[in-house]
């Protein structure tokens, strides 16, 4: 194990930290001090770079090469994803750029902006900064580059964002306020703006956190922070005019683009040392430099995946529609027998007035009468009218058409489905036959208020709602939906023709194309070849390209990273067009992915965030069963609540994170009605409640024992009691690098008890970022330290994939290996545990690939990529060390790069576990594990005794009174439901009943840290 750099791992990370974070930590505050210089008055119409000096002269450069950027590009984003122009300042000077295409110099698009030497360290400041890295020149390619995108917009999101609960009421706010403005500048009635005024003041009044927040655009970011208002109409000039147009606005497009640069700096110099106070630990500041810096490699075959899937899908529709425009053609063979159309339950639906051919007299006197002209489709029935947008368009019929269930006639236990303006699809049942659904997830129609009189009027029938994943009160709209395909797969749903599974099928297997295609083929490929000017770089299978992911960093309050396309990106599946989007993704020859999927990550931060109380890994029941529970043999947490609920593990997983996140009954009714939809309604409610008392416990208030309400006689009570007191701090921090919520959830800016859902979710996935930069950083020294070609590829949340040279896999793997259990032991320690077990020490497996994909064997098969990709390798850490030198982190190795994290002097911190473990107290332990009110009683009964008698001393003793260590009690036993309430019948044989854990009075519960070194 590589030397740590400290006595304790607060320390080691500190100095970690530091070393990645400089230069660019010192430029970013150095930053904040200077204000731009003053803007040119005239801009020089040249392509490429141009210098503006201080005393009004110019000068044309190659790139800025500057320690200090504040930048922003411009794109004619209809035409190509380019940009046309773009400005930046420095300290000292203003530059702008413009594209050779847009001048007319060149027809080609392909125009990448120059910042100056890789190798250069620099920061480069900007609202959004990953759209305009995408078009700077040196970022595409192998080599990282010394750059350090800082985004505004990040920033901001960490230290003022909002969550999305909060951004309805934000918005009517800002609405309201906006009005009010209007009114107050523009009416004359003194008596209107008063009355205004006062009825939105005193709403405001209501909501504090309104006025400590705004949404993230640039506009609102600057009113916020600097209370400036700009106008961004002139943007809409580059979506509207052509490139001839846009340089007869060439000059005030610049004034518009440096203006916005200008804005973007004064932001940066408001929001950037807040955010040094919200997240003061350096790993939090050096891990984004790598994050804003991901790439993707691509060859040719890029190209390919999507002709392949664009052909697919279109193949798939078209073959649906061809056979939906035939059945509706069989249907317009009845138009004129009404006594068949009205007997079928189905087509009698369909509205078939209108067939009358409206006639007008002859063109001349004694002609026949005629045809009036422009009917739509004369003759025909008016539903099959209002298939054609126009007389003279194209048929339009598909699987998501109103019609589409009808002509396929689809059935629900063999009963006709009826569509209701007011319930959506139904189907309908003879009164004689409703018991058969009485114990089914189905809802009863109340027709009393439905518009179709036939419907409200039918007095022989009853009608259900056919079920939906988002709960009864919900409507189908679609039962051709892919929600749908389990039902017809079970032969609930069932047509007459074999179409309407093949309808249903083919919309599951387009669906992910369908909501990804634009983003997908949107996506910015610069090849190597683009970029150098030099020809090809080899055979054009072989072509070398980049994606750059438009990546913010810290896109929402929990500072995750979000972007739209690699971050949402599903895994391949067998029967979805496209979804092998990721193993697209290809490491050039000579080079591999190596990376690992961090276990449980969330589900262990939470269960430790319960340990802390006992001091011991393993202390409380989520705790233990995350340490010992074993995926393959079906013992850990997700396994187990999936055989207890009948679901699949992976719905388990969003089941039981839920819960963690503070997700409540409601919730977790939900989701088992859609995992599990043979559920009747009364099941589902009944199963959740239970199972949520089991885990989660029983709300209890006791004064006595606890300021606030806490949960108890839970499996996880612990856990949640503890997110809890985290989430309702005054200052809420993480636990291991000590950053801060938002201040739109900071508790003196919302009302008591508001947000708590979205304040324990921070907690939690707060906690996992913290997670991840302490893993990237740990990286980053390792990298340097022992010489390995690596950069960091991608994240996804708990994911983390490197591009490393061939030569390098093994020694890259290692380092993995030991970052994760510096990240680990980071964690442990700044809860109280000074120690780490083995089973959680190391990743499970890293794997090694020569493509993106979840896990290594995966085939990547799917209608569009029917070949199979070659497996990669996978290797737990025994393995691992089985490759003896080829994996050895040898410390005589002379880095190239040398990190200096000693030159670093640290200060210690005290733990923000420390402040909440002071609450600890034995009572209140044994009140938090008691499922019995007796023995709740018993232990208030034993504090108010304590309590007495320590009262009764402290008047016997006036001299001072001995202080009292705090206790910490025993493992509280793991059993993850209560077996014995007969509610879950296939988990018998799990350890039954439940003692109360002994206590250790003279066990200090919180040890003091051991001092730094000198």
């Amino acid at each position: 194990m590589p030397t740590l750099q400290g006595q304790t791992m607060d320390e080691h990370f500190f100095k970690l930290g530091m070393d990645a974070s400089e230069p660019y930590l010192t430029y970013a505050k150095s930053y904040t001090t200077v204000n731009s210089p003053q803007k040119p008055r005239e801009w020089v119409k040249r392509s490429g770079w141009t210098k503006y000096n201080s005393d009004g002269s110019w000068e044309p450069v190659d790139a800025p090469n500057e320690s200090m950027l504040t930048f922003d590009t411009e794109v004619m984003y209809k035409e190509h994803s380019f940009a046309v122009m773009a400005c930046a300042v420095s300290p000292t000077a203003w530059y702008a750029w413009l594209s050779p295409w847009l001048l007319g110099e060149s027809e080609n698009e392909v125009q990448l902006i120059p910042l100056g030497d890789i190798k250069q360290p620099r920061i480069v400041v900007g609202h959004n900064i990953g759209y305009d890295r995408a078009r700077v020149l040196e970022e595409y390619g192998m080599e990282q580059t010394r750059n350090f995108f800082l985004d505004t917009m990040s920033l901001h999101v960490a230290v003022n964002g909002m969550c999305s609960q909060q951004r309805p009421t934000w918005m009517r706010h800002k609405k309201n306020k906006d009005l009010r403005d209007k009114i107050a500048n523009e009416s004359n009635s003194v008596e209107l703006a008063a009355l205004l005024e006062s009825k939105m003041l005193s709403e405001e009044e209501e909501e504090l956190w309104v006025g400590r927040s705004s949404v993230n655009s640039l506009r609102d970011v600057a009113k916020f922070h600097c209370d400036v208002t700009i106008d961004k109409s002139q943007r809409d000039y580059f979506g509207e005019l052509n490139r001839q147009q846009i340089l007869g606005k060439l000059e005030e497009l610049l004034d518009y683009c440096a203006a916005d640069v200008a804005i973007t700096h004064r932001v940066y110099k408001k929001v950037f040392p807040n955010f040094l106070e919200v997240c003061p630990h350096p790993v939090s500041f050096g891990a984004l430099r790598h994050l804003s810096s991901v790439i993707l490699p691509v060859n040719e075959t890029w190209k390919e995946y999507l002709t392949n899937a664009e052909a697919t899908y279109h193949q798939r529709v078209d073959d649906v529609q061809r056979r939906l425009v035939e059945l509706c053609n069989e249907a317009l063979k009845v138009k004129e027998s009404p006594d068949i159309y009205m007997n079928d339950p189905w087509l009698r639906q369909l509205d078939w007035s209108g067939q009358e051919i409206k006639m007008v007299k002859g063109k001349k006197k004694g002609d026949p009468p005629r045809p009036a002209a422009r009917q739509k489709k004369p003759g025909m029935p008016q539903w099959y009218k209002d298939l054609f947008p126009k007389s003279t368009a194209d048929i339009s019929l598909t699987v998501r058409t109103r019609i589409a269930p009808i002509l396929l006639k689809l059935s629900w236990d063999g009963y006709p489905l009826i569509w209701s303006d007011k319930f959506g699809w139904t189907f309908k049942v003879p009164k004689d036959q409703v018991k058969k659904f009485e114990n089914q997830p189905v809802v009863l129609c109340d027709m009393s208020e439905e518009k179709n009189l036939e419907l409200r009027d039918d007095r022989k029938h009853v009608y259900f709602k056919l079920p939906h994943k988002d709960g009864p009160q919900a409507r189908c709209v679609n039962p051709l939906a892919k929600g749908y395909l389990q039902y017809f797969e079970r032969g609930t749903l069932s047509s007459q023709y074999a179409l309407a599974k093949e309808a249903l099928e083919m919309n599951a297997s387009c669906s992910y194309w369908i909501s990804a295609r634009d983003r997908i083929m949107s996506q910015m490929v610069v090849y190597e070849d683009q970029v150098k000017q030099s020809g090809s770089t080899g055979e054009k299978s072989n072509r070398l390209g980049f994606i750059l992911p438009q990546i913010i960093p810290m896109g929402t309050i929990t500072r995750r990273a979000v972007e739209n396309t690699w971050l949402t990106a599903s895994n391949a599946k067998a029967n979805r067009v496209g979804s092998e989007l990721k193993a697209m993704i290809k490491a050039p020859p000579g080079y591999v992915f190596v990376g690992a999927d961090v276990d449980s990550q969330e589900l262990w931060i939470a269960s430790l965030v319960g340990d802390a109380q006992f001091q011991l890994h393993g202390g409380n029941a989520i705790g233990f069963m995350t340490l010992e529970g074993s995926k393959a043999a079906g013992t850990d947490m997700h396994s187990r609540t999936a055989q207890i609920l009948g679901i699949s593990r992976n719905d388990a997983k969003v089941f039981n994170y839920g819960r963690i996140y503070g997700a409540g009954v409601k919730f977790a009714a939900t989701l088992l009605r859609q995992f599990n939809p043979s559920m009747s309604e009364k099941e589902t409610q009944q199963v959740a409640t239970n199972l949520y008392r089991e885990t989660k416990g029983t709300r209890t208030t006791r004064r006595i024992l606890s300021e606030n309400s806490f949960w108890r006689g839970g499996t996880e009570s612990f856990v949640f009691n503890k997110l809890e007191e985290f989430a309702d701090q005054e200052r809420p921090r993480t636990p291991a690098l000590g950053a801060g919520i938002t201040e739109a959830l900071m508790r003196r800016f919302i009302n008591k008890g508001s947000f708590m859902t979205s304040r324990i979710n921070w907690a939690i996935q707060s906690s996992g970022v913290d997670y991840l930069h302490l893993l990237i950083i740990s990286m980053d020294y390792l990298i340097r330290r022992f010489n390995i070609d690596a950069r960091l590829a991608i994240t996804v949340h708990d994911e983390i994939r490197y591009l490393v040279k061939e030569e390098d896999k093994y020694r890259a793997a290692m380092a993995l290996q030991v970052a994760n259990v510096w990240t680990r032991a980071m964690f442990s320690q700044q809860v109280g545990i000074d120690d780490l077990p083995q089973s959680c020490a190391y990743f499970s497996a890293v794997d090694i690939d020569h493509v993106l994909r979840k896990e290594v064997d995966m085939d990547c098969v799917t209608p569009s990529h029917p070949h199979k990709i070659p497996h990669g390798e996978s290797l737990d850490i025994s393995r691992l060390l089985d490759k003896d030198q080829e994996a050895y982190l040898d410390p005589s190795v002379v880095p190239v790069l040398p990190p200096s994290p000693q030159k670093y002097s640290y200060t210690p911190r005290e733990p923000v576990m420390a402040a909440l473990q002071a609450n600890n107290n034995p009572a209140f332990i044994k009140a938090q594990i008691t499922k019995d009110d007796k023995e709740l009683r018993e232990i208030i009964k034993e504090v108010t005794k304590t309590k007495s008698a320590t009262a009764s001393t402290a008047r016997s003793v006036r001299n001072g009174s001995k202080s009292t260590n705090f206790h910490s009690a025993e493992p509280q036993k793991a059993v993850l439901m209560d077996v014995d309430s007969g509610l879950y019948r296939d988990f018998r044989y799990l350890p039954q009943g439940s003692r109360h854990p002994h206590f250790n009075m003279n066990r200090q519960t919180w040890k003091p840290r051991p001092a730094a070194r000198p």
